[in-house]
C-alpha cells in the first residue's frame, strides 16, 4: 500500500542530495501542492453515465439511446446525441483536460449511504468529507475553507472548516446584518461605536480562553474558537466586496463559488445540480428526463469554466490553472430500462475531474459485460482485472488528497490513490 512515510524514508535522501525539495503528491509543482482550489459539482440523484460517460454500444446488456454515438477526441471518449450539444461542445473544448473515471464503486443503493460514502469514503458517522479534508488543511490561510453554496456537506469534526451561504442567502444576510429585517420580532443591532467596542471584548474574552486552556481537548476546543473568531471578523471586513448569495442554477452558483476562491475566501467550495422535483433519481422515462439533465449540467460546467479561465489567479495568468474541477453523483443507473422507461439504482457510477496535475485526454477505469466496475493497477491507472484494486469512492477521494499533497493514509485506510492519473 501506498505510505507517506515510507516514500519519503526511501527516497528523501536521494531527492535531497539531488536538490529537489521533498514533496507527496503527483508533481513537485508548489501550486498544485499548496494553491490548488477545488470547486465540487454534485448531480444529485444517481445520474445514468451511459448517457455521458460509459459508452456501452458494443455490451448487449445495457440499454444505450438508439440515436445515440460514441464520440471521441484523442483517447477520450464519450456518449453523443444530438438532444445534448453543450455535452459535445464541453468535451471538444476541454478534451485534453479532462479524466473520466469509470466504474466507480459506491457498495450501495440507497442515496443517502451513497451519497455519504461518495463525500467521504465511508459510512461512519462523523466522518469528514473531501472538501472539508482539503478546506481545513489550508484552513490557516482562508476565512471560509469550505464554502458550500447547495449539494451535500459532511464537516465531521472539521467544522470550524466548513460554513453553508443558505438556500436563501442567510450567511450574507448574518454578515450584513439584513437577515435582522426578515425576522417576526424587530430587532435593531448596535451603532459602529458601541459595535467596535464589543468585537475588542470578544477579541480579549477568546486569547484569554486560549491562553488558559490545559488539557488536549479544551486547548482544541479553544484553538477553533479562535480561529472561528478570526474568520468572523476577517469575514466582516469583506462583507461590501463578496456576494454570497446565488440564484439555484448552476451558473449562478458557479460564479459565487469562483468570487470566493479567486478573492482568496475559501479553498473548496461546493454547489450542486439537483433539476427539479425528481431529479437525477429517474425511476420512469429516464430517457427524457436525463437528456434535459445532462444538457443543464454541462450548460453550467460551460459557463464555470468560461468563468474561472476569465478570472485571474493567485499565481497563474487565471484561475482554471489553479482549480481543480471535481464533478460527480453519489449513484449510477442500471444498465438495462425498467417496465416504465425508467432506471433503477446502481452501485457503480462515474465522475469526471478537470484540474493541473491530473491527466487529463483519459478515461479511467471501465465497465464489464455486467456493468460492474473493472479492478485497475492504481500505479499505472490501467485496468486490471487480475491483480487491480476495486475502484471506489475511496480511491478516488484519496487520489484527490495525493494531489493536494495530503497524506491519504491520514484519513482513509485500505485503498491506494490512483496515482497513474496523476501527473
Amino acid at each position: 500500500m501506498f505510505n507517506r512515510r515510507s516514500l519519503l524514508k526511501a527516497s528523501g535522501a536521494g531527492l535531497l542530495a539531488a536538490g529537489l525539495p521533498l514533496s507527496f503528491g503527483a508533481s513537485a509543482n508548489p501550486l498544485v501542492s499548496g494553491k490548488l482550489k477545488f470547486l465540487f459539482v454534485f448531480a444529485g440523484g444517481g445520474w445514468d453515465t451511459t448517457r455521458v460517460f460509459a459508452s456501452e454500444f458494443t455490451n448487449g446488456n445495457v440499454d444505450m439511446e438508439p440515436d445515440a454515438e460514441r464520440a471521441t477526441s484523442g483517447d477520450l471518449r464519450w456518449v453523443s446525441h444530438w438532444s445534448r450539444p453543450s455535452v459535445d461542445a464541453f468535451m471538444r473544448a476541454y478534451a485534453s483536460e479532462i479524466a473520466i473515471v469509470n466504474g466507480m464503486m459506491v457498495r450501495s443503493i440507497s442515496h443517502e449511504i451513497c451519497t455519504l460514502i461518495a463525500m467521504t469514503g465511508t459510512t461512519a458517522s462523523g466522518a469528514p468529507d473531501w472538501p472539508a479534508i482539503l478546506g481545513a488543511a489550508k484552513q490557516a490561510d482562508y476565512i471560509l475553507p469550505h464554502l458550500v453554496l447547495s449539494g451535500p456537506s459532511f464537516p465531521g469534526d472539521l467544522g470550524v472548516a466548513v460554513a453553508r451561504t443558505g438556500s436563501t442567502g442567510q450567511l450574507e444576510g448574518l454578515v450584513s446584518g439584513d437577515l435582522f429585517a426578515s425576522l417576526d420580532v424587530p430587532v435593531s443591532g448596535p451603532n459602529p461605536a458601541a459595535e467596535a467596542v464589543m468585537d475588542r471584548y470578544l477579541a480579549r474574552r477568546v486569547e484569554a480562553k486560549a491562553l488558559g486552556a490545559r488539557s488536549p481537548a479544551e486547548i482544541r476546543l479553544t484553538s477553533d474558537l479562535n480561529r472561528s473568531f478570526d474568520q468572523a471578523r476577517r469575514l466582516k471586513e469583506m462583507q461590501y466586496l463578496l456576494s454570497l448569495s446565488a440564484a439555484g442554477d448552476l451558473a449562478s452558483q458557479g460564479a459565487v463559488a469562483i468570487e470566493a476562491l479567486s478573492m482568496g475566501v475559501s479553498r473548496c467550495a461546493t454547489v450542486a445540480h439537483y433539476g427539479g422535483d425528481t431529479g437525477w433519481d429517474t425511476h420512469a422515462d429516464n430517457d427524457a428526463q436525463q437528456t434535459v439533465l445532462w444538457e443543464q449540467l454541462f450548460s453550467g460546467l460551460t459557463q464555470i469554466m468560461l468563468t474561472l479561465e476569465a478570472t485571474p489567479g493567485e499565481e497563474a495568468a487565471s484561475l482554471a490553472e489553479e482549480t481543480a474541477v471535481v464533478v460527480l453523483s453519489e449513484m449510477g443507473r442500471t444498465p438495462q430500462l425498467n417496465g416504465f422507461n425508467g432506471k433503477d439504482h446502481w452501485p457503480y457510477t462515474s465522475a469526471m475531474v478537470i484540474a493541473p496535475g491530473v491527466r487529463g485526454g483519459q478515461v479511467y477505469g471501465a465497465f464489464d459485460k455486467q456493468f460492474y466496475g473493472v479492478p485497475v493497477d492504481t500505479t499505472t491507472a490501467e485496468t486490471d482485472e487480475d491483480n487491480g484494486q476495486i475502484l471506489s469512492a475511496e480511491a478516488l477521494g484519496a487520489t484527490l488528497l495525493a494531489l493536494a499533497d495530503i497524506d491519504p493514509n491520514e484519513h482513509i485506510q485500505g485503498v491506494d490513490p490512483l496515482m497513474g492519473m496523476l501527473l
